[in-house]
């Protein structure tokens, strides 16, 4: 009887952890989110497709601190400027390096498909990135 119990036991922490793990939940999925809100603002703002308004609105609610400064200072010099358009970008990868009940470090890769002047193109890039809780929500304050 205790082996099968043993047997039971394992099965159901395993469904646990794969339940957790697949639903989203922990510091890689919020990291996942702010990275995926930030750059969905930034792209949709470059591209033309909402005013400085609504994307500075929306921009606060994902980034606090000098990152959010020098976003709303690029938003607006670089407004309608040939910068290269995201067409589509998937996040490969999110490290959690350090982690404490205010922080979230970690390193992040993505690979962007992009568009410019000189056609398609597709790059990966490592992102160091730190997110902040501040009231109960975490807010990206590093992303270089």
């Amino acid at each position: 009887m205790s082996h099968l119990l043993k047997k039971i036991s394992a099965a159901v922490s395993v469904l646990v952890l794969s339940v957790v793990m697949v639903s989203g939940s922990g510091p890689e999925a919020e990291i996942s989110m702010l990275v995926r809100q930030r750059t969905d603002i930034m792209n949709e703002y470059f591209g033309g497709h909402i005013l400085y308004k609504e994307a500075a609105a929306r921009i606060e609610k994902v980034e606090n601190g000098r990152l959010l400064d020098e976003d709303l200072a690029a938003m607006n010099d670089f407004f309608q400027t040939d910068i290269e358009e995201i067409t589509d970008y998937h996040i490969t990868e999110v490290d959690i390096t350090n982690m404490d009940d205010t922080l979230i470090c970690a390193v992040v890769t993505v690979e962007w498909e992009i568009s410019g002047i000189e056609g398609k193109d597709e790059i990966e890039n490592i992102y160091s990135v730190i997110a902040e809780k501040k009231e109960n929500s975490y807010k990206l304050v590093q992303f270089f």
